[in-house]
């Protein structure tokens, strides 16, 4: 396929000060296949760049566009080759959102082809970002979630932060000095140690360290304490697809389920001989196979 097409978006008007620029990579079906009409919106969790959705041969973006559909891959705000703001820990989640969500109007208002219809796809902390952004602005017409859940991860919680569980009010106000405490940094570089697990190869754990980028420590803390974004998933009213891989992390997919009952159409799918990031998996294939079919299903041409 033709290379992708990177675009710098202006967010000055809805960023913090510092906060310039979010960048795109725009990745459009070739000549051939026919066009879906469908946009995938893709999200990359902790510790990622939008490298994330187009790693050499576990590209999502690529496999997407190639079927006819068009694939945006984004760097969040102060991550990758996106502005940082003077004040990083103003990047709650909420904010990280809230410009998410503006880069996507600004994209279908002109940059983009006519789409019909918008598939939302985050992955881990990036998926937390996509609920947030769906609950807040609404824009997509499906979203999948993989590797995620509103259980969060409390085993790796200490006190201070565990005791925000299910108050995601008092830890919005206390998510900066949480993130202090811990990291010491609102932009902690983690020590890079992806596919722990049999399911990554040594070529596959070099293109995710390539792919890496510094932690939005506001996003990530908060995606791992339980109950952190309760009203924003209780606010999801499009069909929903939660994806995880059969050695995941957090809660299984049997706890997170129950949270996302009430959209009405949820979709669960557990991927085989799968970690984490179960789009460098053995049977990725098998996951993107289930992602285009599932988003043909729930957005047939002439709905949403």
């Amino acid at each position: 396929m033709s290379r992708p097409v990177r675009i710098t978006v202006d967010v000055r008007d809805v960023a913090p000060p510092g906060g310039e620029c979010v960048v795109v990579d725009v990745f459009a079906p070739p000549p051939g296949p026919p066009p879906t009409g469908l946009l995938w919106w893709l999200l990359p969790g902790g510790g990622m760049s939008r490298r994330y959705w187009d790693l050499p041969g576990h590209s999502v973006a690529r496999y997407l566009a190639d079927r006819g559909h068009v694939a945006v891959t984004v760097d969040h705000l102060g991550v990758g080759e996106s502005s940082v703001p003077d004040d990083p820990y103003l990047l709650t989640p909420h904010l990280v959102a809230d410009v998410n969500a503006h880069v996507l109007q600004r994209l279908r208002d002109g940059d983009l082809p006519p789409t019909r219809a918008v598939v939302g796809c985050g992955h881990s902390a990036g998926a937390g970002l996509l609920v947030h952004q769906q609950a807040r602005h609404g824009g997509c017409d499906a979203v999948a979630l993989l590797g995620y859940g509103g259980r969060g991860m409390p085993e790796v919680l200490d006190p201070a932060a565990a005791a925000y569980a299910d108050d995601p009010d008092g830890l919005r106000a206390a998510l900066p000095g949480l993130v202090r405490d811990r990291f010491g940094t609102p932009l902690p570089d983690l020590d890079r140690r992806h596919g722990r697990d049999h399911t990554a190869d040594d070529g596959v754990k070099g293109a995710l360290a390539r792919a890496s980028a510094p932690l939005l420590g506001l996003v990530g803390l908060a995606s791992m304490v339980p109950g952190s974004a309760r009203d924003e998933i209780a606010a999801l009213d499009v069909p929903v697809l939660l994806a995880h891989g059969d050695r995941d992390i957090g809660a299984p997919l049997a706890e997170v389920a129950p949270e996302f009952a009430h959209t009405g159409d949820l979709t669960l799918y557990r991927l085989a001989d799968s970690g984490h990031h179960s789009v460098v998996s053995p049977n990725h294939s098998l996951l993107l196979e289930r992602l285009v079919a599932w988003a043909g299903s729930v957005l047939a041409r002439g709905a949403p």
